[in-house]
């Protein structure tokens, strides 16, 4: 099977990670966590070093979210000149993409910067904002022609069924 996304490198989202630990827990599909992990180390699933401290931050039930991004060091890159340079254009022209309440690290604009800097394709679990709503990932990669994807599309990309 030729994959839709050859090559193609993937920059995850926090909500993505999170939503992967609460619905493909680890003991039940292990061999998904597997192949997420060989990503990893084939250098397609990346993410902004700021994931890291978002998710470290998370206050949810499990640990596994966590525990699984500090065991994937590699995933982590930390931010170049061109993708702060996108995240700056984010954040002018969609300023609301960053919860100013949120007291914990917001990385929403350097994942899509770094898909943008990498010619690679955001995986989010956020669906584009309703109509008055602040914008979300979708809405900000549609904006700055960055292709999108939800978990199962992302699994679908990469050829990946149980």
């Amino acid at each position: 099977m030729k994959l839709p996304f050859p090559g193609q490198t993937f920059c995850i989202d926090t909500s993505a990670l999170i939503d992967l630990a609460h619905n493909y827990p680890k003991d039940v599909f292990a061999p998904l966590w597997a192949k997420m992990e060989q990503a990893v180390r084939e250098g397609r699933l990346l993410a902004p070093h700021e994931v890291l401290e978002e998710i470290k931050a998370y206050k949810g039930k499990q640990e596994e979210p966590r525990g699984w991004a500090r065991a994937q060091a590699g995933m982590f890159v930390q931010l170049t000149d061109e993708q702060l340079s996108v995240v700056g254009a984010i954040l002018a022209t969609h300023r609301e993409l960053v919860d100013h309440d949120k007291t914990i690290p917001d990385a929403d604009p350097f994942v899509i910067a770094l898909a943008k800097a990498e010619g690679g394709t955001v995986v989010t679990s956020e669906r584009p904002a309703r109509l008055g709503q602040r914008p979300k990932i979708p809405d900000v990669c549609a904006a700055y022609g960055v292709p999108c994807l939800d978990l199962v599309e992302f699994f679908r990309a990469m050829g990946w069924a149980l």
